[in-house]
């Protein structure tokens, strides 16, 4: 039996999708509280956000392979309809039993491909709030 993993929203935790679990190691994906930008000389400013590099924000990437085409669509259609993409914060479950809260999508479902046999493969990204 393949390991699955689970996606419940925040606001309704009965809202739920099972899909097949991505591969794992998950791909971990750090931030630092900065932000970078360019001037218009070509030079780079540093904003430090945060009060030094303690605080890390989990943004992991879930990479799908091989996911049936209904696994696919509840997943799509939980991330469309009921995460409204970015806007409302959910919980995964892991295969391991851990439970991920406040996460957001931030992309790569437009990029999931479907090979023979319409199977899905790709990968996601969140971030997770950490203000909540």
């Amino acid at each position: 039996m393949a390991k699955t993993i689970n996606f419940a929203l925040t606001s309704n935790l009965s809202t739920t999708v099972t899909v097949n679990a991505p591969a794992y190691p998950e791909m971990r994906g750090e931030s630092y509280p900065m932000v970078y930008g360019r001037t218009m000389g070509g030079g780079i400013k540093v904003a430090d956000l945060g009060p030094g590099t303690a605080t890390v924000y989990r943004n992991p990437s879930l990479a799908f392979d091989r996911l049936s085409n209904t696994q696919y669509e509840n997943l799509r259609d939980f991330l469309k309809t009921h995460a409204k993409y970015s806007k409302n914060s959910f919980r995964y479950t892991d295969p391991f039993g851990t439970q991920h809260t406040n996460m957001h999508y931030t992309g790569g479902l437009e990029g999931f491909r479907s090979s023979v046999g319409n199977r899905w493969s790709g990968t996601i990204t969140l971030a997770k709030d950490m203000s909540a």
